[in-house]
């Protein structure tokens, strides 16, 4: 089972590929933590160091010869999710071409998890982290304790959130249809609990919402 998960920022991703990788016994695959975990131990050519240090994006090839050595490892063998890539149609037929590489693999299905924009900026703008704990709190849906000390992230902030769900639109916008085009694209209703998101994402591709596979 080869999936790739995308929506924008607060639709609930990191939710939801969380509970389908336990599900399916595959693993995640997210390119920033990827590049984070590349960038710590030292295996990220100085060139895109660089790059990242001054907050620019990497090349695709970059991220591709992550995602080539990541998923050329044991535990992807049954499949895994890509969480956070592809993002362009670009990104996407070079995507094509890894999995094609690698003994005719093909992905089974692309989510996206439909979310309406206030909702969204709603979700966001008021996530607050614990600085002692790291424990994400929403100040409406998921209060903090009292004596939490919260902080309100920069990229949380209102004009940050436009920034990000304006970035992501406009970057995302061929993708969708490039994935609806090959019957890929599975939209689902990211709106509710992560368990009724989970069983509509399920129905979305086929799977039974309850009980085995």
């Amino acid at each position: 089972m080869i999936l790739v998960l995308v929506g924008p920022p607060g639709a609930g991703k990191g939710t939801q590929a969380k509970l389908l990788c336990a599900r399916f016994g595959i693993p995640q695959i997210s390119t920033g933590d990827m590049l984070r975990e590349a960038k710590r131990v030292g295996t990220l050519e100085k060139r895109y160091l660089d790059i990242m240090d001054s907050g620019g994006l990497l090349p695709d090839e970059a991220v591709i010869g992550l995602i080539a050595q990541r998923t050329a490892e044991p535990d992807c063998g049954a499949g895994f999710l890509l969480d956070g890539f592809p993002r362009t149609v670009p990104q996407a037929n070079a995507l094509d071409e890894l999995l094609a590489s690698q003994g005719g693999r093909r992905i089974d299905a692309v989510l996206q998890l439909d979310v309406p924009r206030p909702l969204l900026e709603e979700r966001l703008i008021h996530r607050r982290t614990d600085k002692r704990s790291g424990q994400i709190y929403h100040l409406v849906y998921n209060p903090p304790p009292p004596g939490a000390e919260l902080e309100h992230r920069a990229d949380d902030r209102p004009e940050a959130v436009t920034k990000r769900l304006d970035a992501y639109e406009a970057m995302t916008a061929a993708l969708l249809p490039f994935y609806e085009q090959k019957q890929l694209l599975r939209r689902v209703d990211g709106v509710g609990k992560p368990d009724e998101v989970t069983h509509r994402v399920l129905s979305a591709i086929g799977r039974s919402g309850s009980g085995g596979e």
